[in-house]
This record gives structure tokens, sequence and C-alpha cells, in this order.
């Protein structure tokens, strides 16, 4: 099972430090599932708790240990890495069932084909009113009995479809998980591959070429040093929300490690690149980030980029490569810059 919790020491500490100081405000018990549901709320590693978080308390309630154990069994508990095992012995499970309910209504099947060919040898000899009319009667509800296993098995089949839609859109939400970096919401690296696998199979782009930005968040371990390891996973989520807020259709997003992120960007010349390039990056410059612990906003936080394209169906990774040349020219010139590849250090701008 891969840990979700892969804060240092320091950092933990400090996460720990910040729940102390909210929890006593809030009815909830100090128990497990109330302190996990903070630490997770506090990190930001999981989205969907956060939002339920914000909403509780920008409604002005208070949390309690009754709400607590339903935020940890929904968005927690249930946050289970081994859905594809859980889908394949949950579908076993369902497959067996119908197999044995097809069996047992086949034996119905069977049994009432058996009696309407003695009711139909019956039928061939002479009977008198009472023992036709005791005939009919066997045979109506014979058929009833079938008709309501049929019915029955209907109605099996329509769960067992509702089922496995349930069972296909669990699945289908783990394998989108798997290509999603827990703390910023956006592609991780794997997510970024299938991105351009999907990009390179769309015959509507096949002609096309596709612009990389590669960027990296300037003096982040100074961050880190001087405002916490908590305040730094703080800044590289609001460094995400920008780089998600300026593109759009078919362009991607994605986190390559650390504090390293990658823009794909589809049929846009490095010329568009450089403009959103640059709009990301002043964005970014002119922001503040609120420190939570000590009530302030910190500003100052800048990043550096390089540009590199390349035909879609082209070497991506040999263009990722010189995206990742342009963004060490950006920083050995200085960095807060943007720069081109080809000719890199003679393309950048401050």
């Amino acid at each position: 099972m891969k840990n979700r919790y892969t804060q240092d020491k320091a950092a933990s500490a400090e996460i720990l430090r910040l729940a102390l100081q909210k929890m006593p405000g809030h009815p909830a018990a100090f128990v497990p599932p109330t302190y996990a549901v903070w630490y997770e709320f506090l990190t930001g590693i999981n989205p969907s708790l956060s939002e339920a978080m914000n909403k509780l308390l920008n409604g002005n309630e208070l949390l309690t240990t009754e709400a607590a154990q339903e935020l940890f069994n929904r968005y927690i508990s249930e946050g289970d890495p081994g859905a594809q095992d859980a889908f394949r012995q949950d579908m076993q499970k369902l497959l067996d069932n119908l197999v044995k309910f097809a069996e047992s209504t086949g034996s119905e099947t069977d049994r009432f084909s058996a009696s309407l060919q003695k009711y139909g040898e019956n039928l061939s000899n002479k009977l008198d009113d009472p023992m036709l009319k005791n005939l009919v009667s066997e045979i109506v509800q014979d058929t009833q009995t079938m008709r309501g296993s049929v019915e029955s098995l209907q109605g099996k089949l329509h769960e067992s479809k509702s089922e496995v839609e349930k069972l296909q859109q669990e699945l289908q939400n783990a394998r989108s998980e798997a290509l999603i970096d827990p703390l910023t919401g956006v592609f991780n690296r794997r997510g970024f591959e299938a991105q351009m696998k999907k990009l390179t199979s769309d015959p509507e782009l096949r002609d096309k070429r596709v612009s990389f930005l590669m960027l990296d968040i300037d003096f982040f371990k100074k961050v880190n040093d001087t405002y916490g390891h908590l305040f730094g996973d703080k800044v590289i989520r609001g460094i995400a929300t920008v780089l998600t807020s300026q593109v759009k259709g078919q362009d991607s997003v994605a986190r390559m490690g650390g504090e390293e992120f990658a823009v794909i960007l589809p049929d846009t010349p490095t010329k568009g690149a450089y403009a959103i390039a640059e709009h990301i990056r002043q964005s970014i410059e002119r922001s503040r980030i609120r420190r939570l612990d000590k009530q302030e906003d910190v500003k100052g936080i800048t990043i550096s980029i390089g540009i590199a394209d390349c035909d879609i169906c082209g070497d991506w990774a040999d263009a990722m490569s010189k995206a990742d040349e342009a963004l060490y020219a950006s920083k050995t010139q200085g960095r807060n810059r943007t720069t081109l590849y080809a000719g890199a250090a003679a393309n950048a701008a401050a």
C-alpha cells in the first residue's frame, strides 16, 4: 500500500502544532480519526476532504466527534489504493451469485417444461369437467411460478447491471487517482505521460506542434528553511492553482516532482507559449500566500521557466529535455525569467 503521508519529521511536527491550535476550538474528541481529518486538511493532500472541511468551517459550524468520524469514513478510510483488487473480488462475487441464480432459474425452466409436457399428455386423454378444471388450475399455477422466476431473474440482472456500473466507476476513479498528484490535484509524472499518449493519438493534432513549459520555484529550499515545510507545501499548491487557471482546452499541468512543474500546450507555437509563460510568471510574482500560523501574507515567490517545442508525434521526451535546458538558462541568468530553447540565452527575458 502506497504511503499517503510523505511529510518528514519537521513537517509533521509543524502540522501537529497547527492541529493542536485548531482542535481545542471544536467539540470533537481528541481521537485518531479527528486528528487524521485535521492532518489531511492542514496538509492539503486530500482535496475532497479540504472542500468539505472548508464548507463546514466557512459556515461557522463546529467539528463534532460525529462529524469528524463521518469525514474520516467518507474521505480517508475509503480511500483504498487496492481498489482494483476490490473491484475484481466484488465482480467475482457478483458473477458467482448470478451463476447460482441462473442455475436456479434454469432448473425452474426445466421443471416447467416437464410440467407442460405432462399437461399435454393429459389433454390427449378424455377428461371430465372437474379433471379439466383441475388441470387448467395447475397450468395457471405453474405458469405464475415460472413468470415469477423470470421476473426475479430480470430484477437480479437489472441490479447486477447497476452494480457493475458502480464498480466500473469506482475502478475508473482509482485509475484516475493514480495519475494525479495528491498534494496539488494536477497530473503527476505518470499522468503527464498518459496525457502525451492521448494527445499523440488524436488525429486532429497529428500535424500540429506542441510546446512545453518547464517551471521551477526559485530558492524553494530557502522558502522551506525560512517558513517551514507546511508553508512550502502551500506554495506548491498555490503555484499549481495559478497554472491550472492559466491553461485551457487540451492544455495540461503536471507536477514532475518536488517544486518542478510542466505545462503541455498542444497546437501552440512557441511565441504563444512564451506569452502564456510570461503571464504565469508575472501572476506568481505578484501573488501573496497566507501563513496560517502567523496570520500574515508572504510575497516575493518567483519561478523560472524554460520553453521548447516539437511535432505532436515527434520526440517529446527530447523536447522536454530542451525545455529543461532552457529552464537551467533562466536559473543561471538570474531566475524569475522565461527562456526559449534554441540560442536559449539570447531569448531570455526578465
